[in-house]
């Protein structure tokens, strides 16, 4: 028995049909020719041709069966065109009904795949679309507890991508003026992966970008899937930079305004204080307490002056990023088996301008250093900064060290001494072998 598998050859569908009506049509003529009783076996090699291969093998198994039919009776003797007849409609019904039967069959088949794949990719992307969800209703949560930032949407959005895909690594980053910035990482990058970058955007703009990597290149499930999961993440990026935008410019204007009225009405207007002072020092000289009380109230307004000025030229820098933005920000670059970074600072206001590089250098220096060299698992940086006076301390539980035996080429300490120094600041440096406390304090005592 030939199997239905083996038959789907073109050739041999024809070798089996055309040997079958051969076989039939010759038994048939040997035994009665139209009358015989093995006539009815010609239909199957038209069934069969009809089935497998369709409309068009089925009527030419017809043709060849009918002309075989009609050499089988002339040469017979036995001609009778009413019998004729009715056998070649028969083959031709068979042949058409079979083939009508086959089509029905084949879109069925095709229409049932179509709705099984249909139905597979509604459920990959309900998944898809549910693990979005639940990074999106852990971006709320994190907005109601006030802790929804930069880095905590990239954190929450790389845990969430190692729980969907084959990844060995991850780092994201946000779009800032000066380039991308890294507010998260995850794993790490081993020799001879994949790195796949997915670009982060909300409408035409672009707000930052997702590096993936892994053994094998992403499939194209897994793209769709990232894709999915970095929607939610591209529109916190968006609204973050779009706030800091509308931030930075009413400060930048109001900044630039409060300059402008300092500069042209509050300074013009202590200048011709000061000058009354004079004048009525002038008129008065042989009055002691008066002149003492007088140039009392001249060095006020003098300090009064150089207040305003120190201001304006305040108000007229560039701002500088907070202290605990430039912590999170060297946070989010580093590898995964680095310490874990605590920030508990309160900034009711960043350090004056003038101040705030010298500040941030300092804490920068002292949290480089805890992380090179301390060997510490838990590095905290707390304190407090209001403007004109603070407070900020780097504590690692680390190994400490001695002043005494730090290479004479390394000047790390120098310079933080010397930026201490240079805006009137303290900085006290203890070191035990139970870890390295840095405080820097400026302001009035």
């Amino acid at each position: 028995m030939i199997p239905i598998s083996f038959l789907s050859r073109q050739w041999l569908q024809d070798l089996v049909t055309t040997a079958g009506i051969l076989l039939t049509m010759t038994a048939s003529g040997l035994t009665g020719g139209v009358a015989s009783p093995y006539l009815l076996l010609s239909l199957s090699p038209v069934l069969v041709a009809a089935t497998l291969g369709g409309l068009r093998p089925g009527l030419a198994a017809s043709t060849l069966g009918i002309a075989a039919l009609t050499i089988i009776t002339f040469a017979t003797d036995s001609f009778d065109v009413s019998a004729v007849l009715e056998w070649v409609g028969l083959i031709l019904l068979v042949a058409i009904t079979s083939a009508q039967a086959r089509r029905v069959l084949l879109e069925s088949r095709a229409r049932e795949m179509q709705l099984t794949k249909a139905s597979a990719e509604a459920t990959a992307r309900i998944e898809r679309l549910s693990r979005a969800n639940s990074l999106l209703s852990r971006f709320i949560e994190e907005a109601d507890s006030r802790e929804l930032n930069p880095v905590t949407v990239g954190s929450s959005a790389l845990e969430e991508l190692s729980d969907s895909i084959s990844m060995d690594g991850g780092v994201i980053a946000l779009a800032g003026n000066d380039g991308p910035v890294v507010v998260a990482r995850a794993g790490e990058e081993r020799p001879g992966s994949t790195r796949t970058v997915v670009p982060l955007s909300v409408g035409e703009r672009s707000v930052g970008f997702v590096a993936i990597t892994s053994q094998d290149e992403l499939t194209r499930d897994d793209q769709t899937l990232v894709h999915d999961l970095l929607q939610p993440v591209a529109l916190a990026f968006g609204n973050v930079l779009l706030l800091q935008d509308i931030a930075q410019r009413a400060v930048r204007e109001e900044r630039q305004r409060l300059a402008r009225d300092l500069h042209d009405e509050i300074g013009p207007s202590l200048a011709s204080l000061g000058l009354a002072v004079d004048l009525a020092l002038l008129r008065h000289p042989a009055d002691p307490d008066l002149a003492q009380h007088l140039q009392a109230l001249r060095s006020s307004v003098t300090g009064l002056v150089e207040d305003v000025r120190s201001t304006v030229a305040d108000l007229r820098m560039s701002p500088q990023p907070s202290i605990g933005e430039v912590v999170r920000r060297i946070a989010g670059e580093l590898p995964e088996d680095s310490p874990m970074i605590d920030i508990r600072l309160e900034e009711r206001r960043p350090p004056r301008p003038s101040l705030a590089p010298d500040i941030a250098a300092i804490v920068v220096e002292a949290l480089r250093n805890a992380i090179a060299h301390s060997g510490a698992t838990t590095i905290i940086v707390h304190g407090s900064s209001d403007f004109d006076e603070g407070r900020i301390t780097v504590f690692d539980d680390g190994t400490g060290f001695d002043r005494d035996e730090v290479p004479a080429a390394r000047f790390g300490l120098v310079g933080m001494e010397e930026r201490a120094e240079r805006m009137g600041a303290s900085l006290n440096i203890l070191s035990t072998n139970r870890g390295t406390t840095v405080t820097v304090a400026w302001g009035p005592e």
